[in-house]
């Protein structure tokens, strides 16, 4: 049987498109709808944010409200816990999306474009599809 892949999203910026913070604003209707595909396809999804308290409730309930609900909220998934007997800080997932995100080096490779067939990591090419392009801030590569 395959494993299920975990992905593990941001809220703000990047679920949640409110152009200032903590404020609620449009929706990224685009990556909610993948996440929900992937969920449909047996794999799980992890609100990974910084919010706490009412704050986080209300990320929560956000969520609810557009069809996308977690499999659980900045925590570890409990099957994860149970096998490795721990629960530590950070969240273990396959994919983490958020507006931050810097590299994708460990992230498979998806061919994007027509004329120039650019590979970039799957994690960049999720940033790209489905955050805002002025948010999107690839590192520039060093010289030498």
């Amino acid at each position: 049987m395959e494993r299920s892949e975990i992905y593990a999203v941001d809220f703000d910026g990047t679920l949640n498109l409110a152009q200032k913070y903590p404020q609620l604003g449009e929706p990224n209707r685009e990556l909610i709808n993948f996440l929900k595909g992937r969920q449909q396809a047996g794999d799980k999804v992890i609100l990974w944010t910084c919010r706490e308290g009412d704050l986080l409730k209300s990320a929560v309930k956000y969520c609810k409200n557009y069809g996308l609900e977690f499999d659980t909220v900045n925590d570890n998934l409990r099957e994860n816990i149970e096998h490795f007997n721990n629960n530590c800080r950070k969240v273990f997932a396959d994919y983490y999306i958020d507006d931050r995100n810097a590299g994708f080096g460990n992230l498979p490779s998806v061919t994007v474009g027509r004329k120039d067939m650019q590979r970039i990591g799957i994690g960049e090419y999720i940033m790209r599809r489905f955050c805002r392009a002025e948010q999107f801030r690839p590192i520039p590569e060093k010289d030498g």
